[in-house]
């Protein structure tokens, strides 16, 4: 899991020292130096690869620049928050694995800070080395080149630590860059280290950075030379062990209840949560998360919630489907929920109550459902907008209506015929045609002991790892390895397989042979479908990330949280290949809540909530994969 050729590094290269600021100009909550005979330290991370990292933005603030800023230049404060991530996410030499790419800001400044020689240190030690950027959020690419030097050891917080110096300088292009090219212009970095010599991990980073960069104009925004004089410091926040299920247990059930306050905080003084424009929108995943979170039905605030849903305009297909699902979950009982919780693999079957007037409202929203679908294309847009004999869809919209058709039909309410077989062909069709090949893990025992390595059963044979892109066809170059599918889009290409293939499996006669015609149409669309599922689950398995959006960064994170999670429950799948998805997401999202117990916006703290909780209601029949 910690290969080094899964990581930023291109290659070491030999340079010449240059000395850094050491920080003892600052106000910086260290220590004594440590004065010991012959002090060697070992320096690399020792952190087991289930175990999650979160390191603070203890400081920062925007520092004089090293020369007078050029004319009409802008200087940028710094909005920095945490870094974080799970120990199989870099090696023991703190090289980040390329999987993690793309890196936001805060990653890229602290990766040359996390960087260890892996030997044997003794202050005056010294290495280089050069990192090549290549995948970076919002900024172009840059090659580095680093200088380290061990100093004496200091306390910092109370730990006993190695200080590592580093100097990063940007090595110039081997070809001139277009002026009009967003580009850098300028670049060093100093990184001051503190490194845990009992832990084995960083301890804190001290960063001070002075780069420029050009940013050509983009629509109404005219270019600019952007200028990032800054200081930042990271400090160790605190690690959650994964494997640790009843501690995270109290943890997670300590977190929904805090969510949920905040989510009722989030309410307006009409009774709803607006988002946007969206005020059913907002109002139904908000009624539909506190309703899996155990609010009970009853309630006279869930009860006005519903009421004043009857009322509002129809809007998106967000909105429509998340109203479908809402009302469902308005009868999923307690005991339909401890027994799917408990005994996944053996979903029950329970009928929902539905009152007369729900039914109609549902009922409604059906009607608009199949009104607003695609004609050119048999995708969902936000609404129908057909234009020149093209109409716009994506992939999210288009999961959405499928989950809402699923909530309706498992409540006796009847859909239209026609939606589902070509819905899901075109699925398939979308999906990257290629993509690396991979032996998937289709059976899997954690270790005994969380520094080792568990045990895994391969399939014979490899599988290529296939995602989705938002609303095109999805790329891959087997050259370089670049593709453009990312998580969050992949979660839906596979939601849209794993639901299509509930729904078809719950068809009464008359509506499954109206969309198939007969059995053995339905036996090849479900053969090409299950592929495709396969080598989707593949892609998420060798894309895996609990930290970040795969490929996107923390683009739309918490939103792909809870694809990852309704995927994986809709899958019926505990472990990803190795990993313990639920518990690994879980350990994440109770350190990252906030103090005021959500996760930043209504949706945002709903996606979160509906995590933690398991909130996917699951098929009616296990959908075969290759994992357990």
């Amino acid at each position: 899991m910690r290969s080094a050729t899964r990581c930023v590094v291109c290659a070491i290269v030999l340079c010449s020292l240059t000395a850094g600021i050491t920080g003892e100009e600052l106000d910086l909550p260290r220590g004594p130096k440590l004065q010991r005979a012959a002090q060697r330290w070992e320096l690399l991370w020792d952190v087991p690869p289930t175990t999650y990292l979160h390191y603070a933005a203890a400081e920062q603030k925007r520092i004089d620049p090293l020369q007078p800023l050029p004319d009409g230049a802008k200087p940028i404060d710094p909005a920095l928050s945490y870094v974080h991530f799970l120990g199989y996410e870099f090696n023991q030499i703190g090289e980040i694995q390329r999987l993690a790419a793309p890196l936001v800001m805060e990653e890229h400044l602290f990766q040359p800070a996390m960087a260890l020689s892996g030997d044997k240190q003794k202050p005056g030690g010294v290495w280089t080395r050069e990192w090549l950027f290549d995948n970076l959020v919002s900024n172009p690419k840059i090659t580095l080149s680093s200088s380290y030097l061990v100093k004496e050891a200091e306390t910092f917080n109370g730990a006993e630590c190695a200080v590592i110096i580093g100097t990063h300088t940007r090595v110039e292009p081997a070809k001139p860059e277009l002026e009009t090219a967003l580009r850098w212009l300028t670049y060093t970095s100093t990184t001051t280290t503190w490194y845990n010599i009992e832990e084995r991990r960083v301890q804190a980073s001290a960063i001070e950075l002075h780069a420029s960069l050009f940013r050509p104009a983009v629509t109404t925004t005219p270019a600019a030379t952007e200028c990032y004089d800054w200081y930042v410091r990271y400090e160790f926040s605190r690690d959650f062990d994964s494997t640790a299920d009843r501690y995270l247990h109290e943890r997670v059930e300590s977190a929904i209840d805090k969510g949920v306050e905040r989510l009722w905080a989030l309410r307006s003084a009409e009774g709803t949560w607006p988002y946007g424009a969206s005020k059913r929108g907002g109002t139904a995943l908000s009624l539909l998360t506190l309703l899996m979170c155990d609010v009970p039905a009853s309630d006279e605030r869930i009860k006005q919630g519903f009421d004043l849903l009857k009322g509002m305009e129809m809007e998106t297909t967000y909105s429509v489907a998340c109203s479908l699902m809402a009302y469902e979950a308005r009868y999923i009982t307690e005991a339909e929920k401890r027994a799917y919780l408990s005994n996944p693999d053996k979903p029950p079957e329970f009928k929902r109550a539905v009152t007369p007037e729900d039914r109609e409202q549902m009922e409604l929203l059906i009607a608009w459902m199949r009104g607003n679908q695609n004609e050119v294309n048999p995708f969902y847009n936000y609404t129908r907008n057909g234009e020149g004999g093209k109409e716009r869809f994506d992939f999210s919209n288009t999961q959405y209506a499928l989950l809402g058709l699923a909530a309706a039909l498992r409540c006796d309410i009847k859909i239209p015929a026609g939606i589902i077989k070509p819905l899901v062909e075109g699925v398939v069709a979308y999906q990257q045609p290629y993509g690396p090949k991979v032996k998937k893990v289709v059976g899997y025992k954690p270790p005994t002991d969380k520094r080792k390595e568990g045990k895994s059963t391969y399939a014979s044979k490899p599988i290529e790892a296939r995602g989705w892109n938002y609303s095109t066809k999805s790329k891959w170059d087997k050259y370089t390895e670049v593709g453009d599918a990312y998580g969050s889009m992949t979660t839906a290409g596979l939601t849209c397989l794993l639901v299509g293939l509930d729904i078809a499996q719950s068809m009464d006669a008359e509506t499954f042979k109206a969309e198939f015609g007969n059995k053995a149409v339905h036996q090849e669309w479900e053969k090409a479908a299950q592929a495709s599922l396969e080598c989707g689950l593949a892609w998420l398995e060798y894309w895996f990330s609990v930290t970040r959006n795969p490929n996107k960064g923390r683009t739309w994170y918490l939103y792909y949280m809870y694809g990852l999670e309704r995927v994986m429950m809709l899958a019926q799948v505990r472990y990803l290949g190795v990993h313990n998805w639920y518990n690994e997401g879980a350990s994440v999202l109770v350190v990252t809540q906030a103090d005021d117990g959500g996760w930043g916006s209504t949706p945002d703290t709903c996606f979160a909530l509906l995590f933690l909780k398991k909130g996917t209601v699951p098929p009616r029949r296990k959908v075969t994969t290759g994992s357990k």
